[in-house]
């Protein structure tokens, strides 16, 4: 029996069976666009977008770079820029770049900026440069004082005036120019060349001030001469400690000069006609042994660990006095080796060996 051919069902299944096929041979298919690349995870310039290279790639840390980016952006109507910073601030973003890109937007950006601009920059620098004339004229006129002013330091203080008054400071300022303008402007300051450094200072403080660092380097070189003389005077008198405290033995043990400088610090200089009378007081004796106690030839090593040693020809009556009475009334070892760690008595190994000492003589 022979099938009966149906043409209407051929219709509808032909279609059918075409589109499977097509989707079949289409899946088939491999095309460059259906393989994902990864996508490359190197650093990039945010102005172009392009590798470090030979240069050096910068990351986004002062604060305004971000607002005179967009400032430059928007004077430049560069939307492509502007579209990138829509994206955030660039240091949250942590955006780098190239500084040769980063410069090359600022001279756009000041190259395409109306000419207003630079006279209101004129303006503005015009404003700081007579205020700081005006405050270096204000240190002229003080009578009390010889200033001298260091050339960087007038320039910060130019460049400090000149971001109050809204004007960004982008390049450092010429300092050489500063000094030529400020000694115009005012006829009476001199500029010296101190090394690497330039001093300014008035023509009539020029004296004062050098004879103010006279003064301070003659107070300077005068101390040092009366500690030579103390120090000499310490180190020769050779005193010992014998287990006994005589009448005067205070005084014995403690060089004249150093009494007397002691002395003239405590009460004072005294008239001619006190020095008779002037008798030395038992707080000039007290630090004047301590100080004869802790004296050392050479400078210790304050951060060595170990405690500091003291030279027993230098152990004078008060160091002694004070380890024995507190070690009698408290009994305490711990509280007299702080004392002598602070300089005010001996140690406790040494006051055992004194009191050891004292009990075989007799």
């Amino acid at each position: 029996m022979s099938a009966k051919f149906n043409k209407k069902a051929f219709d509808e299944q032909s279609p059918r069976e075409l589109t499977t096929g097509q989707q079949q041979s289409t899946s088939t298919v491999h095309t460059r666009s259906a393989h994902s690349h990864p996508q490359s995870t190197e650093p990039t310039c945010f102005f172009c977008n392009e590798p470090a290279g030979s240069a050096d790639l910068h990351n986004s840390s002062t604060y305004n770079i971000d607002t005179n980016v967009r400032k430059c952006a928007l004077e430049l109507e560069d939307t492509a820029l502007l579209a990138k910073l829509a994206a955030g601030d660039l240091i949250a973003i942590e955006a780098k770049y190239h500084h040769h890109c980063l410069r090359s937007l600022y001279n756009r950006a000041r190259q395409a900026a109306p000419k207003g601009n630079e006279g209101d920059d004129s303006c503005l620098h015009g404003i700081a440069f007579a205020e700081l004339v005006a405050y270096l004229e204000d240190m002229k006129s003080d009578e009390d004082s010889a200033p001298v002013f260091k050339l960087t330091d007038i320039a910060q203080l130019y460049t400090i005036r000149l971001e109050q008054l809204g004007l960004t400071v982008e390049k450092q300022i010429h300092t050489t120019r500063l000094k030529n303008g400020l000694l115009s402007a005012l006829p009476h300051l001199r500029a010296h060349s101190q090394g690497r450094d330039t001093l300014l200072s008035f023509e009539k403080d020029i004296g004062p001030a050098l004879m103010m660092a006279c003064h301070h380097d003659s107070d300077a070189m005068h101390l040092m001469r009366a500690a030579q003389v103390v120090r000499k005077e310490i180190f020769e008198s050779g005193f010992s400690f014998d287990g006994s405290f005589k009448a005067n033995c205070q005084q014995e043990a403690v060089p004249p000069s150093l009494l007397a400088l002691v002395n003239m610090i405590l009460d004072g200089i005294k008239h001619q006609t006190q020095l008779v009378h002037t008798a030395t007081t038992k707080p000039a004796l007290t630090i004047s042994q301590l100080m004869v106690f802790n004296s050392v030839k050479h400078a210790r090593n304050v951060d060595s660990p170990s405690s500091a040693r003291h030279i027993r020809s230098q152990e004078t009556q008060l160091p002694h006095y004070l380890s024995l009475k507190i070690h009698a009334v408290t009994q305490s070892r711990r509280l007299v080796d702080t004392l002598f760690n602070l300089g005010l008595c001996v140690s406790y190994d040494r006051l055992l060996l004194l009191t050891s000492t004292a009990l075989e003589s007799h």
